[in-house]
């Protein structure tokens, strides 16, 4: 069974849905009366713990993470073929392009030897483009003052980690619901794959001069389907128009 299977762990379960509207393309399924919903990991610290973290420092702490469940999405990819799935979700997001420029100034601040333990962190975990967050928390629950540890312990000055969580803190404040836009690649399998699908997520609040706000990820790579048959994906969390 592979790395992203291993990971479909039962922090699913007991999880808040909200609603989503599917535009998702492929071979259409026929119309179904299930209502499109989504279910996110649940907490895993608690608000008491956020509320108690110091205040003064300027980082983020990470209250979830793991797979985020879409199901009810009206897409049938054939067997041997490749598709495609956008829907609009109901919930509030930073975008593909939010996180692709965070990692890029991460990057910038980083040796070579510390990107590494990233890219080695990734191959063997399913945390995508939100790889940064997934290691830092140790794939788990964190603290403002856990996170910030693990950043100094990283290399990192206050400085840089100032400039991290303020670029953090500009995001969020702009965050809105968002529409994914997934390309599900089929082509190598003898079955077809429908209706749901998994990706990554990230969430948690951020805290820098004296302000705090909350911040949700959505990684760019996934599961499509359901059970034994499955396919990856691979896209973009964009704006919802």
């Amino acid at each position: 069974m592979d790395m992203s299977r291993r990971l479909l762990v039962s922090s699913l379960a007991a999880a808040p849905m909200f609603g989503l509207a599917s535009r998702a393309t492929a071979r259409p399924s026929q119309a179904s009366t299930k209502q499109p919903s989504i279910i996110l990991p649940p907490k895993l610290i608690s608000p008491s713990a956020r509320i108690a973290a110091e205040q003064a420092i300027d980082s983020f702490s990470v209250e979830s993470q793991g797979y985020g469940s879409f199901s009810g999405l009206a897409y049938t990819v054939p067997a041997h073929t490749n598709g495609k799935i956008k829907a609009k979700v109901q919930v509030l997001a930073l975008t593909s392009a939010d996180v692709d420029s965070l990692n890029t100034l991460i990057k910038g601040m980083i040796s070579a030897s510390q990107y590494q333990k990233i890219r080695d962190y990734e191959a063997t975990h399913a945390s995508a483009n939100l790889s940064f967050w997934g290691f830092w928390s140790g794939g788990g629950g964190a603290s403002y003052e856990k996170t910030h540890e693990e950043l100094r312990g990283f290399g990192l000055s206050e400085e840089n980690i100032r400039t991290i969580v303020s670029a953090m803190a500009e995001d969020a404040k702009k965050m809105s619901h968002v529409e994914i836009d997934f390309d599900v690649l089929n082509a190598n399998n003898d079955y077809a794959v429908s209706g749901s699908l998994l990706l990554y997520t990230v969430a948690g609040t951020i805290s820098t001069k004296n302000q705090q706000y909350q911040y949700r990820m959505l990684a760019d790579k996934g599961v499509a389907g359901s059970g034994d048959k499955t396919a990856p994906v691979s896209g973009k969390i964009i704006p919802l128009n």
